[in-house]
């Protein structure tokens, strides 16, 4: 099953560092259900949270506008990318809802960001600052893995300028 989501996620999601380009790992979430209080007969919403561990991404960005290389698989295309920043704490880093389309996110579009194709790929630069805090870009039409909808995401964080 594992197998079968990675061949959803893109085939390689790049930063410009320097005069080159770093790959950001992929990484799964880890996620914890709450369950809801039962009063009775009825059972309260259970809450669903997924979070990434350690207080920070490994890999930092250059500038608060950093520049992307996107390569789709196949199935996939450039405005299905979504930038979404994240809660930080200490010890781990969380999303503010369980599900892609309900956070607060940014298409990689073009009324958002500055994109040009190149061969298979496409270099994506946001047009506004970035505020300085962790982030994800992730695909918003893949399908979640597991019975707690854990998903694929490629973090990085903006650092203070």
């Amino acid at each position: 099953m594992l197998l079968s989501a990675l061949n959803v996620g893109a085939q390689k999601v790049e930063l410009a560092v320097g005069e080159g380009w770093v790959e950001i790992p992929v990484q799964q979430t880890q996620s914890e259900l709450k369950p809801g209080w039962k009063i009775v007969d009825y059972q309260m919403k259970s809450k669903l949270t997924h979070y990434l561990s350690g207080g920070h991404a490994s890999q930092l960005t250059e500038g608060n506008r950093p520049v992307f290389r996107v390569t789709p698989s196949e199935k996939e295309v450039l405005v299905d990318y979504v930038l979404i920043r994240l809660k930080a704490s200490k010890y781990y880093r969380k999303m503010f809802r369980p599900l892609l389309i309900e956070c607060n996110y940014t298409r990689l579009e073009p009324k958002d960001f500055d994109i040009k194709a190149e061969s298979d790929s496409f270099i994506c630069q946001p047009r506004q600052s970035l505020q300085a805090g962790e982030y994800i870009l992730a695909n918003l039409m893949q399908q979640p893995i597991g019975e707690l909808q854990d998903l694929l995401v490629y973090p990085f964080c903006v650092g203070k300028e």
